[in-house]
């Protein structure tokens, strides 16, 4: 009787110690599953690249802000980057609008406007991790990491000009700018020497709104041009430059024949019936530049984005009135465009770029 209590004792107390022993083991083996697992699930992702744009107004404009916000939607949808604007107006908002893109942790921050280049400037040397690029820039303003950037139009624009100096029936042609600055100068010559270059005869006028917004002044100045003869009018006035459309689409329903050029962006879908083509700033070259940082290979130096730079600029006609250009004359201009590619048509344009 007693052993065979001892015997069942025994058996209890190994069936007990082979369970601990199993759970032991078990408990070894499953926490390395756990450790392995966590290894996986855990690993970090890769960080999404950011970037912010300070623009000096609203993209409704049309011309040079939302062509800017085009170059920030593309690097969005061709980079998978997160993307952010801000409308920053006054001199107070510029650092206030770099530093807060900085602070959250944006990778490259665009100030598109000269005016925002002393305010990249100051803030940079605070994140020397973060790229600062400052369209309409100058070399003296180049950092460790900021980089002014130049979009030349003047090569489209001098075609432009070819344009209108084969079509003119008048010999009269209008230009309607926002305020007289370098740049602006420098793309009137170019427009100026493209429309010499096959009319020496054609007289130029040129007039300025005073400022970048004023619609119905640019109007007034386009009306007036058209009433002295002007049948061609090219616009360099930003958000203002859609009176000169209004003024040319109101003179062809008085019966007249005049059109305009759209600058800065594609401009034909604005005013279908008065814009006849466009000397356009692409979003490759924010494209260009932005891959560039992504991939850690951005070198800060002076950007200068021209027709032969993989497309920046371009010349672009309207689909519905390309008809109204002869054929001639789209020969010519296609022959001066494959020369100016190729070197050998020296465009006539201002060197504005090499000051602070």
């Amino acid at each position: 009787m007693e052993r065979r209590i001892y015997w069942n004792l025994l058996d209890k107390l190994g069936r007990s110690v082979l369970i601990v022993c199993l759970l032991v083991i078990g408990s070894i083996v499953g926490c390395e599953r756990v450790q392995d697992s966590s290894k996986i699930i855990h690993t970090p992702e890769p960080e999404t690249f950011k970037v912010g744009m300070l623009l000096p107004g609203s993209i409704s404009d049309q011309g040079w802000n939302a062509l800017a916000h085009d170059g920030l939607t593309a690097i969005g949808t061709e980079l998978g980057a997160e993307i952010d604007y801000v409308e920053s107006l006054t001199p107070a908002d510029w650092e206030s609008d770099f530093r807060t893109y900085a602070m959250d942790g944006y990778h490259l921050i665009f100030g598109h406007g000269y005016e925002y280049q002393e305010a990249a400037i100051a803030i940079a040397h605070d994140y020397p991790e973060i790229v600062f690029i400052t369209s309409a820039g100058a070399s003296g303003a180049v950092r460790e990491n900021v980089a002014p950037i130049v979009f030349r139009l003047e090569q489209a624009t001098y075609l432009l000009g070819m344009i209108a100096g084969l079509m003119t029936q008048t010999d009269k042609i209008g230009m309607v700018g926002g305020q007289e600055l370098p740049s602006g100068n420098s793309v009137f010559m170019a427009f100026e020497g493209g429309v010499k270059s096959v009319n020496p005869n054609a007289v130029l006028q040129r007039d300025y709104v005073g400022d970048w917004e004023n619609i119905a002044k640019a109007r007034d100045i386009a009306t007036t041009q058209i009433q002295e003869g002007v049948d061609f009018i090219f616009h360099n006035a930003n958000e203002a430059g859609l009176g000169a459309f209004e003024a040319v689409v109101l003179a062809q329903d008085a019966g007249k024949t005049v059109y305009a050029f759209g600058a800065n962006r594609d401009q034909s879908a604005v005013s279908p019936r008065a814009v006849l083509a466009n000397a356009v700033i692409t979003p490759k070259a924010y494209v260009q530049l932005a891959t560039a940082v992504k991939a850690g290979t951005f070198e800060s130096k002076l950007y200068v984005f021209t027709m032969t730079t993989d497309g920046a600029i371009a010349l672009t006609y309207n689909p519905e009135l390309k008809s109204q250009v002869p054929q001639e004359v789209q020969q010519k201009v296609k022959a001066a465009r494959q020369q100016i590619l190729a070197g050998t048509l020296e465009v006539p344009q201002i060197d504005f770029s090499a000051g602070e």
